[in-house]
């Protein structure tokens, strides 16, 4: 009888790890369809779901970008020794975006020009109002904390929040790559935008354009005009 009690528990084993929503047979992924890894960002390998149909991979997620901007990567909750964040992974409930805190001086400050360049990777991707997604949408706003965030830089979430974090930079011609842009209507701020440098800005701009490079940044009429800038790095 004991016997049997062992066979059973190796047999199902292998089956557990395979299951839809289950660990990989090795590594930090889940078994998901492949279409659900690839819409949440995630790439995958075969071979590491055996008892699951052929469309169920093991899918990997190496990087997620909480709300608050925090840099972490997909795990199961049980692995996770950090704060754990939902919606961005593949997966079931219980596969998260695991944040862990870097050890002190352990973050490189990047250039402006890393900064820049890895914002310009998601041109094309929508606007989405009050959303947290480089990849399923984000507002300006979102836009600019989440690319500083994957830098491991926090700022606030809303652009009038923005627009007094770092220091001051007095005028267009004393910009440089990385650096925030901040439009105004009536004195008031309504959009933020990452200067690319040459007079140029990547943006969340709006709904019917989605994030986007612009070259005439001087006066815009759907934001207004230039108001101010700030240094964050």
């Amino acid at each position: 009888m004991r016997f049997n009690k062992i066979l059973l528990a190796l047999i199902a084993a292998p089956a557990a790890l395979g299951a839809i929503n289950g660990k990989c047979s090795s590594g930090n992924g889940v078994c998901v369809s492949t279409t659900s890894c690839t819409n949440a960002g995630g790439t995958y390998v075969s071979g590491k779901c055996p008892n699951d149909p052929s469309n169920v991979k093991c899918c990997n997620k190496t990087k997620c970008v909480a709300p608050n901007g925090a840099v972490g990567s997909c795990k199961f909750t049980s692995d996770c020794t950090g704060t754990t964040y939902s919606g961005l992974c593949p997966g079931g409930s219980n596969f998260k975006c695991c944040v862990t805190a870097p050890p002190p001086g352990s973050v490189k400050k990047p250039s402006g020009t890393e900064v820049v360049n890895f914002a310009r990777k998601y041109i094309g991707n929508p606007y989405v109002w009050g959303g947290n997604s480089l990849t399923n949408g984000c507002d300006c706003s979102g836009f600019t904390k989440l690319v500083f965030g994957n830098f491991g830089i926090t700022i606030p979430r809303v652009s009038s929040d923005q627009a007094n974090s770092g220091t001051s930079v007095s005028s267009l011609s004393n910009a440089k790559a990385g650096d925030l842009l901040f439009y105004c209507t009536d004195g008031k701020v309504t959009h933020v935008a990452l200067y690319e440098g040459s007079y140029k800005i990547v943006h969340a701009a709006n709904s019917k354009r989605g994030i986007v490079e612009d070259t005439n940044i001087n006066k815009n009429s759907y934001y207004g005009k230039p108001c101010k800038l700030r240094r964050v790095l």
